[in-house]
């Protein structure tokens, strides 16, 4: 399979639009139309959002190149064929079979010979707690030891179908009945996924007085999302809307801890993984550096880069160049 090199960003959207969505417009109205009104799903110590859930009909030999984006992506095939592919694995995903992509991993793809249909679930999921071996923080663990894909339980398989069933028909309740199949593959697929890390159960909520203090969770959890979404257009309204509390909050607790502002706090982390990529690829192009670290205009990157290290993006990489050719001599 050849998939073009590029890097693709896929930030926090509400509905896809891309020619392989158009054939199920429909439907996929209806499933924008049911996760506009879908709250958390709060399962042991994760909290699940869905972002995304749609149908997308795939043509012969339709690609992807590859991309990363900061959502738990869960996609069924329903027919077809596709041929998933990280940096290291290739992963045929045939129908019935499930493609599970955790968070920031670099993936791209290419439909088989025949057009397919496949429903998706871009998912966010939270660490309730600050637990290392919780499956929050595991779920790339997870997906990795089922090799990225899942071969479903039957009840995890009639869930999919009977959701797409749900979405294809015109009856009563409808958004209350794929909001109800939208939480029971949500509940089945975190099954799965501790399952692979032998956890007979999901962890359960662990009383606040027996965890860490409220806002030092708040705040680690918050650390982590930043660092996952630093490619992404990130806001104080998104961190808070990941932690599930309101920005104001969100905001004392950066005062408090590090005495900024969270989006003084993002600028800076940006700037110093911009340093990083540098130190790391000194001949780099400015612009790419610039979008891998969250910035949309190069100018501004440029300015406010200089301000912080008193040269400029380019000086910066020529001078680590130089500085690692002297040290091979």
């Amino acid at each position: 399979m050849t998939i073009k090199p590029g890097l693709g960003f896929l930030g926090p959207v509400t509905t896809l639009s891309g020619p392989y969505d158009q054939p199920c417009a429909t439907e996929n109205a209806r499933l924008a139309q049911a996760v506009s009104a879908l709250g958390p799903l709060r399962l042991g110590d994760v909290t699940i959002r869905t972002e995304i859930l749609h149908l997308t009909c795939p043509t012969s030999r339709a690609k992807a190149r590859y991309h990363l984006h900061p959502f738990l992506e869960v996609t069924y095939v329903l027919s077809g064929k596709v041929n998933y592919r990280t940096r290291e694995n290739a992963i045929p995903v045939t129908a019935g079979e499930i493609f599970c992509m955790p968070a920031e991993v670099l993936h791209g793809w290419e439909n088989d010979a025949r057009p397919s249909v496949l429903l998706g679930f871009l998912l966010t999921v939270s660490p309730a707690s600050a637990k290392p071996q919780s499956l929050g923080f595991r779920l790339a663990e997870a997906a990795r030891n089922l090799d990225f894909r899942i071969r479903p339980a039957p009840e995890l398989k009639f869930a999919f179908e009977a959701l797409r069933a749900e979405v294809r028909a015109d009856s009563p309740c409808q958004q209350e009945a794929i909001a109800g199949y939208t939480r029971l593959i949500q509940a089945l697929v975190v099954r799965e996924l501790s399952a692979a890390l032998r956890l007979k159960t999901v962890p359960p909520n662990i009383p606040e007085d027996a965890q860490a203090p409220r806002n030092e969770q708040l705040f680690l959890q918050a650390l982590a999302f930043i660092e996952a979404n630093l490619a992404f257009g990130i806001s104080l309204t998104d961190v808070a809307r990941h932690l599930g509390v309101t920005p104001r909050h969100v905001s004392r607790i950066f005062k408090a801890k590090r005495g900024v502002t969270v989006g003084e706090f993002v600028d800076r982390r940006r700037l110093e993984h911009a340093q990083q990529l540098l130190r790391e690829r000194p001949g780099a192009v400015v612009k790419d550096v610039a979008a891998q670290c969250g910035f949309r205009d190069v100018s501004y990157f440029c300015r406010v880069f200089r301000a912080r290290t008193g040269t400029t993006p380019a000086r910066f990489g020529r001078a680590k160049a130089s500085r690692k050719s002297r040290t091979r001599k």
